[in-house]
């Protein structure tokens, strides 16, 4: 039979109640008598026993912080009011739900119901205590899904947005700023004084006025200035010097497709790595012809300003050659570079259009962006994690609200 420190250890990081997660503390010694009254919530008492075996019990769930009374009177109190709420609802648990209950709370130690009942009395706490604190959460479960499961609605898109943060987040991230210059032989003598001045530039400042002067990138007018880029998301042409660079340094010129690029680090931020190899794009290429001419960028402003998703981008393509828009999905690893660098700044369904190919512009739109792992979850778990959620947290607000609403004597 396991004993009550491996009951502890079993129970070490768990969280301490069925539907939210909580702070818990340490604390003082009972009262001389243990059933006077410590707090009134409403018309229900917390005498000194209910503290003291809250406090045993946090306690053998390995619980610690600085002042587990304080949190025991916490608890139980938000407990009496969710009693009294469910009791005003008509709401009830019968036995069969708290037995299923308590079975699944003590599954969390590798314990039957019975054994860690058990395990508890050892270590001092009544099987009461243990069926009172289960049957409060079960309780407030099925309050919170009668009042709120029903007005919340868990999208398509959450859902891919969910993905695409995952695959995102966790690597180390930079702050860049931008200049593109056109490659074009025609403006071969303009563009080399420029890059001297690029070359030539001592501070971001200097660096950001050039771009807004300069740059045909669509970030001129904020100085070329970029938001936090994962620096695994970045092309290998790019990434490597940018990667070994200082902040305030220029990295550059970098040839891409029909545009001279430079970049300057401005800043840097290292999380946990994701390699380039697990995360996938999904993202829409479209090729206008006319480079960068009045009308093509004509067609781009209309674009911008009309297309929110990536089917949207196929009339545009109309009596243009098949191969002109296409639908494409690969990891970042094995996306062209000139495409990549320019996918790697944008956010869902945002557009780039910094670069010429055959005397078309390219634009891009990002689909998606998530990670390829082998235990992907799938959209339902997603589902299901954002409406628990979303659940829980207008559950906390609601349970504030009935505290607030409810008069608390403390003894």
């Amino acid at each position: 039979m396991p004993t009550t420190s491996s009951l502890c250890a079993r129970f070490l990081g768990m969280a301490l109640v069925l539907l939210a997660v909580v702070q818990l503390a340490a604390g003082p010694a009972l009262a001389t008598n243990p059933f006077e009254p410590a707090r009134k919530v409403g018309d229900r008492i917390i005498t000194e026993y209910d503290v003291s075996q809250r406090i045993t019990f946090l306690e053998l769930l390995n619980a610690g912080a600085t002042d587990m009374r304080e949190e025991a009177l916490a608890r139980l109190t938000e407990e009496a009011v969710q009693r009294t709420h469910a009791q005003r609802l008509g709401i009830r648990i019968t036995p069969e739900e708290l037995a299923d209950g308590m079975a699944e709370f003590a599954s969390r130690a590798d314990l039957e119901t019975d054994a860690f009942v058990a395990e508890l009395a050892a270590g001092g706490v009544d099987r009461d205590t243990f069926v009172r604190f289960v049957e409060s959460g079960l309780l407030w479960r099925k309050v919170v899904g009668q009042e709120f499961g029903a007005s919340i609605a868990v999208t398509k898109t959450d859902i891919a947005r969910a993905r695409d943060v995952a695959a995102i987040r966790g690597t180390k991230r930079v702050l860049i700023s931008e200049i593109f210059l056109p490659a074009d032989p025609e403006y071969a003598e303009p563009v080399a004084q420029i890059i001297g001045l690029i070359e030539n530039a001592s501070s971001m400042e200097e660096f950001s006025a050039l771009a807004r002067e300069y740059s045909l990138a669509g970030t001129r007018d904020r100085g070329g200035r970029l938001d936090w880029v994962p620096l695994e998301q970045l092309p290998g042409q790019i990434r490597g010097p940018i990667s070994n660079a200082r902040p305030g340094q220029i990295v550059g010129p970098i040839e891409l497709s029909g545009a001279l690029a430079f970049f300057q680090l401005r800043s840097e931020q290292s999380t946990r790595d994701i390699p380039a190899s697990q995360v996938k794009l999904s993202y829409k290429r479209l090729l206008l012809p006319g480079a960068r001419s009045e009308a093509t960028l004509a067609t781009l402003a209309d674009i911008r300003a009309r297309v929110q998703h990536c089917d949207g981008l196929d009339p545009y393509a109309a009596g243009l050659p098949d191969s002109y828009v296409t639908d494409n999905e690969a990891l970042m690893q094995s996306i062209p570079q000139s495409d990549a660098v320019e996918l790697a700044r944008l956010d869902r369904f945002e557009i780039s259009a910094n670069t010429v190919e055959g005397g078309n512009l390219v634009v891009l739109m990002l689909c998606s962006r998530e990670l390829e792992l082998e235990d992907r979850p799938s959209d339902g778990q997603i589902e299901n994690g954002l409406f628990n959620a979303r659940l829980g947290g207008r559950a906390q607000l609601r349970l504030d609200e009935l505290i607030a609403d409810t008069e608390t004597i403390t003894y």
